[in-house]
């Protein structure tokens, strides 16, 4: 939250005990002013607020198999629900949760408060790595587990467009055991699917494959197989078969290459909220608030 001030990134909202917040600000030495330069969300002394946002998290919930009782209770002890809820009323411009305990859980917390996007059919998760060549993605790292033909094509054309965000060309490779039209197995039948599916959709989209990771990455390689291969160079978007496939290839990549890890990144909510894994740092969580301001300002200002 410091760094978000000092570089004049967002003015922070902390959910927790005030007197809890303020003890570790001074425990820290750090410099933010409750009330002033971060406002802190109190749910015990925040009554008048929690009870504003009860009735409604109550209807939003209550046909999730969470009766009102019960309800109540999580707005009160639950960080999630409660940031979901000041993002949903326009409290919060963008919302960070997580960083402890189950990811899906908190996943779970968020969906009926903020929804997917009406225009996708589901939401992904996209995780990025910093690495000394450049900056590498990956797609679906946490939210589908066996994507079909048509989701790879919704989460491919999400993740160009967060790509995008970043101030990157995406150049995107449908990565797979199988090179090229080598294999007929379901999964690399798929990716095939996909390909051409997108070729149509997004024309102007730099994209190839199903190749093996190598090829992806290592433009001679590709060209071996495939001479007339429409991506160049490395690609910056790896788009995997399945969830196994890309949470097995981030963190391998993220534990071997030493990279700086961005993300998880939900694609298509309808919000800028994003769930951060229990080994988040504080250079991820400042990354992640960054990219969520980013989002904000482009829904409150979307491109002509």
């Amino acid at each position: 939250a410091q760094t978000l001030i000092d570089d004049r990134i967002a003015r922070p909202i902390l959910i927790g005990d005030t007197a809890r917040i303020a003890g570790k600000i001074k425990e820290l030495g750090l410099r933010m002013e409750p009330g002033n330069q971060v406002r802190v969300v109190d749910p015990v002394a925040d009554r008048v607020l929690i009870d504003r946002l009860q009735p409604e998290y109550q209807r939003l919930v209550g046909r999730r198999g969470v009766p009102p009782d019960l309800a109540a209770r999580r707005i009160r002890i639950r960080q999630t629900p409660l940031a979901s809820m000041l993002l949903h009323i326009g409290d919060a411009d963008a919302a960070i949760c997580g960083g402890v305990g189950d990811w899906w859980g908190h996943i779970q917390d968020v969906l009926p408060i903020v929804p997917r996007r009406p225009d996708v059919r589901r939401v992904y998760a996209l995780s990025g790595l910093i690495v000394q060549a450049g900056v590498l993605f990956i797609c679906d790292t946490h939210m589908v587990v066996e994507p079909t033909a048509e989701q790879i094509v919704e989460m491919t054309l999400l993740a160009a467009e967060e790509v995008r965000g970043f101030g990157l060309a995406p150049k995107a490779a449908l990565v797979s055991h199988s090179s090229f039209g080598a294999s007929n197995t379901d999964s690399a039948r798929k990716m095939r699917q996909a390909l051409a599916m997108l070729r149509a959709k997004a024309p102007e989209l730099e994209i190839d494959g199903e190749m093996h990771a190598d090829a992806a990455l290592v433009e001679s390689i590709r060209r071996t197989a495939v001479p007339d291969s429409n991506l160049r160079g490395s690609a910056n978007l790896l788009i995997m078969p399945n969830l196994d496939a890309a949470n097995i290839g981030f963190n391998l990549l993220k534990a071997v290459a030493d990279g700086l890890p961005v993300g998880p990144m939900l694609l298509g909510m309808s919000k800028p909220i994003h769930v951060a894994v229990p080994s988040v740092t504080a250079r991820g969580l400042v990354n992640l608030a960054a990219l969520s301001v980013v989002e904000a300002q482009s829904q409150e200002n979307p491109p002509a």
